[in-house]
C-alpha cells in the first residue's frame, strides 16, 4: 500500500509555497526549470534492515530496554530505533518532534504481525503520557511500557523506511540558494553504501537543519550546515567524499557544544557523537541480495502417511499457491501470514537478505496408495517447484538418525577445536557447515524414507537467522524425505542477550518458530510402515533445580516428563499401543540416559555437575523395557555411543 506522507504535519506550509511558486509561473516572473529532485537509490527490504540496525545500534547501544529512554537533563522521552522525540504536554523545545509523525507513517506500514499497542491505536497521537523524567523512569517496566517497547522492537524496518521517506521528502521539498550544489554532493554520497548510512544516520541523529530554532548562537548543525561546510569540488573520489562528510559533522557538532548553553553540559555527549561519526568512514557493505524466488522456504515433504502426503512451503507474498495432485486436482493453498518468523531487532546486524514476514502454505493430498512414489508439482506465482513423495509400505522402511548440528551462520569458516586433541591449536579440517552439507548429501544418497533428528536443530530456536541456515542445508533434502524431530535444549533456547534465553519470551518465541516449520506437539508418535517413533520432551524435570531436573536454567518452560505428570501418562499409552499394532517401537528424546560425555554428570551447576544432564532419565528404563522398545535414539553430547541395557 501506499504510505502517508511522512511529512503531513507540515502540508500547510508545503502547500503555500507550491501556491506561491505556481503564481510566479503564471505571470513569468520567473521561467529557470526547477532545481532536480534528489534521487534516492533503490533500496531493497534487506537495506531497511541493515539502516535499521546501524541506527538501533547508534542510538541504543544495542539495547532493547533503550527503545524507550529519557536523557538526563532533557524535556522529553527518546523512542524507537532512531530515539524519535516526543513532548510531554505543555513541552515545548527547540527540536522537531518527530514521534507522532513515525507513529503515524508506521501504523499505516506494519501489518497483523504488529499491532499497535491499544493506547496509541487512536486517530489522534496523544502528548507523551508522562510529565517528566520522575515520572517516566517510576513506570519502569510497566505493562504500558513493556507494549510500546515491543511494538517499536518488531517495527523497526518500518521506522527505518519512515526515517528515509522523511529525509526524501523533506530534502526535496527544502528551500535553499544554494540548494542544487548540496543536491549534488548528496546525490554523490548517496551512490556509496558508506555514503547512504552516513547520510541517513546524520539527518535521524541531527536533523535536516531547516528548523531556525535549532540553533545556539546562531550556528546550525543539521545535515544542510554539515553539507554546506565541505567545499565545492573538494574531490572527485567518493570514498574520500565520505570521510570529508565525516569531518564536516565531528566539527559541525564541536561547534554546537561550544555555543551550548552552560547549564546543559552538552560536552558530555561529544566523545560519542565523535565515535558516531567518525564510523562513518569506516568499510560498509550493504547486505547481501537474496535470490529472487516466489519462495522463502520452498516445498518440503512435511509429513507421510500409507494413504495421505502433506507438502509445506513458504512465500515472500500472500499470494495462494496451488499443488497438482497425482489424479490431475489442482489444490489451491490458503496462506497466513507466518508472523512467528518474524527476524527479532537483536539479529539485524547479522542479516543478509533478510525480507518480511513469509506466508505459511500447507496442502494435504488424500488418496494415495501405500509404497508408492508420487512427483507432485508446486507453483507459487510465476515460480515451479515439485516434491517427491514416498508413502510408507507396511512391510518394511530404513530411516536415518542424527542430532546436534545446532544451524547458524557463523559455522562457516569456523574451524573448531578437535576436542581430544592436546594440542588446543588442533582444529577440524572443515567448518561445520561443509560437514554438514557432506552428510546429508551422503545421506540423501542413501534414500532413507523419513529422518529423525534427535534434538538441537538450530543453535538457537528463537533466532531465525539460524533457522534459514537450517532450511539453507535441508531444503533439497526435505523434498523428498520427511523430518522427523524432536526439541533439544538449543531447539528452546531464544538466544544470547536480549533475545531472551531460557526466559519466558525467549522461549516462547523458538516453540513458536520450531512449530511453524513442523506443526508438531513436543511430544508424539510418527508412524511410518511397520515402525512407531515416539518421540517425547525430556527438556525439563520436576523438582526445579533437583537432582531429577534435566535443565536447570529451562524453568516450567518445557513439559515434565516425570511418572504421574501428562506426558509420562500419555507415553504409557504410545507405548501400549505401539506394541499392539507394530512391529518395531523406537523412542527418540534429546538428552541421553546413558553417556560418557559431559552430559553424563550429576544434575547442577557446580564443579563436577552438568546443568542439563540426561542422568535423571534413566527413571525411564523400566518403562521402556516392559513394552518391549527396540532402541531409544538420543543427542545432546555430540558423539557416537552404544549402549545395551538389559531388563
Amino acid at each position: 500500500m501506499l504510505s502517508p506522507d511522512p511529512t503531513s504535519g507540515d502540508r500547510r506550509k508545503h502547500g503555500a509555497f507550491l501556491f506561491v511558486a505556481l503564481l510566479f509561473a503564471l505571470a513569468g516572473c520567473n521561467r529557470n526549470e526547477p532545481p532536480r529532485p534528489l534521487e534516492m537509490p533503490d533500496l531493497r527490504a534487506a537495506d531497511y534492515y541493515w539502516i535499521a540496525s546501524r541506527i538501533f545500534e547508534n542510538e541504543t547501544g544495542g539495547k532493547l530496554e533503550y527503545l524507550t529512554h529519557w536523557n538526563e537533563g532533557e524535556d522529553f522521552p527518546s523512542m524507537g530505533i532512531g530515539h524519535f522525540i516526543w513532548f510531554p504536554e505543555g513541552v515545548d523545545a527547540p527540536f522537531d518532534e518527530s514521534f507522532p509523525r513515525m507513529l503515524e507513517y508506521v501504523k499505516g506500514e506494519a501489518d497483523e504481525c504488529a499491532p499497535v499497542p491499544d493506547w496509541l491505536a487512536g486517530d489522534e497521537v496523544p502528548d507523551a503520557p508522562w510529565p517528566d523524567k520522575t515520572t517516566f523512569d517510576s513506570e519502569g517496566d510497566s505493562d504500558r511500557i513493556s507494549a510500546l517497547r515491543e511494538w517499536l522492537a518488531a517495527t523497526a524496518p518500518e521506522q527505518s523506511r519512515y526515517i528515509v521517506a522523511s529525509f526524501a521528502s523533506r530534502w526535496n521539498a527544502l528551500e535553499l540558494e544554494d540548494k542544487e550544489r548540496l543536491t549534488e554532493i548528496l546525490q554523490r554520497l548517496l551512490g556509496t553504501p558508506r555514503g547512504l548510512f552516513a547520510v541517513i544516520d546524520y539527518f535521524n541523529f541531527k536533523g535536516l537543519g531547516s528548523n531556525p530554532r535549532e540553533r545556539y548562537a546562531g550556528e546550525g548543525w543539521g545535515l544542510v550546515q554539515v553539507l554546506g561546510d565541505i567545499a565545492p569540488d573538494a574531490t572527485d573520489d567518493d570514498a574520500q567524499l565520505v570521510e570529508l562528510f565525516s569531518q564536516a559533522a565531528a566539527a559541525r557538532l564541536a561547534l554546537r557544544v561550544a555555543n551550548s548553553p552552560p547549564d546543559r553540559n552538552e560536552a558530555r555527549w561529544l566523545p560519542g557523537w565523535d565515535r558516531r561519526v567518525a564510523a562513518y568512514a569506516d568499510a560498509s557493505s550493504r547486505p547481501v541480495a537474496r535470490a529472487s524466488s516466489a519462495f522463502r522456504v520452498r516445498p518440503y515433504v512435511a509429513d507421510l502417511a500409507a494413504n495421505r502426503a502433506t507438502i509445506t512451503w513458504f512465500s515472500e507474498s500472500g499470494a495462494a499457491g496451488s499443488v497438482r495432485a497425482p489424479d490431475g486436482t489442482l489444490l489451491t493453498s490458503e496462506p497466513r501470514r507466518a508472523c512467528e518468523l518474524a527476524y527479532h531487532l537483536a539479529e539485524f546486524g547479522d542479516l543478509d537478505g533478510a525480507g518480511p514476514v513469509p506466508w505459511r502454505h500447507s496442502v494435504a493430498i488424500d488418496n494415495l496408495e501405500p509404497g508408492a512414489e508420487y512427483r507432485i508439482a508446486i507453483q507459487q506465482e510465476e515460480d515451479r517447484a515439485a516434491v517427491l513423495a514416498r508413502t510408507p509400505s507396511p512391510d518394511a522402511t530404513h530411516f536415518v538418525v542424527y542430532a546436534d548440528v545446532e544451524t547458524e551462520p557463523e559455522s562457516t569458516g569456523a574451524h573448531v577445536a578437535w576436542p581430544a586433541a592436546d594440542n588446543e591449536d588442533r582444529r577440524y579440517l572443515v567448518d561445520q557447515t561443509t560437514g554438514y552439507a557432506a552428510n546429508l548429501e551422503a545421506i540423501a544418497a542413501r534414500r532413507p524414507e523419513f529422518i529423525a533428528i534427535a534434538g538441537d536443530l538450530v543453535e538457537s530456536g528463537g533466532e531465525q537467522r539460524d533457522w534459514d541456515e537450517f532450511w539453507r542445508h535441508n531444503g533439497p533434502v526435505a523434498a523428498t524425505t520427511p523430518i522427523v524431530p524432536a526439541l533439544g535444549n538449543h531447539d528452546y533456547y531464544g538466544g544470547p542477550g536480549d533475545l531472551g534465553g531460557y526466559g519466558e519470551i525467549g522461549v516462547s518465541r523458538a516453540l513458536a518458530r520450531f512449530r511453524a516449520y513442523f506443526e508438531r506437539e513436543p511430544f508424539y508418535v510418527h508412524e511410518h510402515g511397520p515402525v512407531a517413533l515416539i518421540v517425547i520432551d525430556t527438556n525439563n524435570g520436576l523438582p526445579e533445580r533437583s537432582p531429577q531436573d534435566t535443565n536447570w536454567y529451562l524453568d516450567n518452560m518445557a513439559p515434565p516428563w516425570q511418572p504421574s505428570s501428562p506426558q509420562y501418562e500419555w507415553l504409557e499409552r504410545a507405548l501400549a499401543e505401539a506394541q499392539r499394532e507394530k512391529a518395531f517401537t523406537f523412542v527418540m528424546f534429546h538428552p541421553s540416559p546413558y553417556t560418557s560425555g559431559i552430559h553424563g554428570r550429576p544434575p547442577g551447576v557446580g564443579d563436577g555437575q552438568n546443568f542439563s544432564s540426561g542422568l535423571p532419565l534413566r527413571a525411564l528404563t523400566p518403562l521402556f523395557l516392559r513394552y518391549g522398545v527396540d532402541a531409544v535414539f538420543n543427542g545432546h553430547d555430540e558423539m557416537y555411543e552404544h549402549s545395551v541395557v538389559d531388563g
